[in-house]
């Protein structure tokens, strides 16, 4: 599923394609890419960032495009003639490329000074330079939720999703169901610097968090309910909280308890 990395490797492979192209072509079934098209076409694309699992495409016409991929949106990139089926979102056509979105669910075209105003709700980002007293700091304000919860909460962090959530966790060897409250500032920026440096690892690669890319290694716990934790041994458990499933090891994860970081990365 898309999370902060997988949008920072979609930027990687966009810009080559877009930036300081000319817009010759712009279509899509998005109702806002279509209500708005005209902002972008012959407009040339200024720059591609990302928010955490946001992207923002800048035109030189003052307009940018912004989109949400959720669950299971994706881009793909391809050469000019090669054209994108009819259930892509929207599509960007250069001189030699073009860029189609599928399947994400939030779309719009609006000027860019009214996309940034909305984006600044967002915590900081965590792939580039994430700034972790920010993150303590909106991080303090749900004190009252499980630490899980504050995790994917995207005021607070922006780009963190549940695969990470639930890796995050085990490697600070917290239970996820612990009140933010509880977890120390420490803590909490070990969270956050552990965050940067898996999410910015992974970007542009196969997600793996343990160092492995064998099918079946490549988390801790994320999706290994009812297999044996690979570092102690117990039978990894899940729940789900707002609907989003968490796993975590009752050995490694005790309540209450707190275990020495193993090394993320092999």
């Amino acid at each position: 599923m898309p999370e902060g990395d997988s949008i920072a490797g979609d930027a990687a492979r966009l810009r080559p394609v877009l930036v300081g192209k000319r817009i010759e072509a712009v279509a899509g079934t998005s109702p806002g890419v279509r209500a708005n098209s005209a902002r972008l076409l012959d407009a040339t694309v200024d720059t591609i960032r990302t928010v955490g699992k946001h992207l923002v495409v800048d035109f030189s016409s003052g307009y940018s495009l912004h989109v949400h991929l959720g669950m299971s949106g994706r881009w793909d990139v391809a050469e000019r003639g090669r054209g994108p089926h009819g259930s892509a979102r929207v599509v960007l056509v250069t001189g030699t490329h073009l860029a189609a979105c599928y399947s994400a669910p939030s779309i719009e075209v609006d000027r860019t000074g009214a996309i940034d105003r909305a984006l600044m709700s967002l915590g900081p980002d965590v792939v580039p330079g994430l700034d972790a007293d920010e993150f303590v700091r909106r991080a303090r304000l749900r004190g009252d939720r499980p630490i899980a919860a504050t995790l994917l909460d995207q005021r607070v962090l922006s780009g963190v999703g549940n695969v990470y959530k639930s890796e995050l966790l085990f490697l600070a060897g917290i239970h996820p169901w612990t009140v933010t409250a509880e977890v120390t500032n420490e803590q909490l920026r070990e969270l956050a610097g552990q965050a940067h440096r898996l999410v910015s690892a992974n970007v542009g690669q196969k997600r793996t968090t343990t160092g492995s890319s064998r099918r079946g290694q490549e988390t801790w716990v994320y999706g290994q309910a009812g297999h044996s934790c690979a570092r102690c041994g117990s039978r990894i458990e899940f729940d789900r909280l707002d609907g989003r499933v968490t796993y975590w090891c009752p050995a490694c994860q005790p309540a209450g308890g707190r275990l020495s970081w193993p090394s993320a990365r092999g």
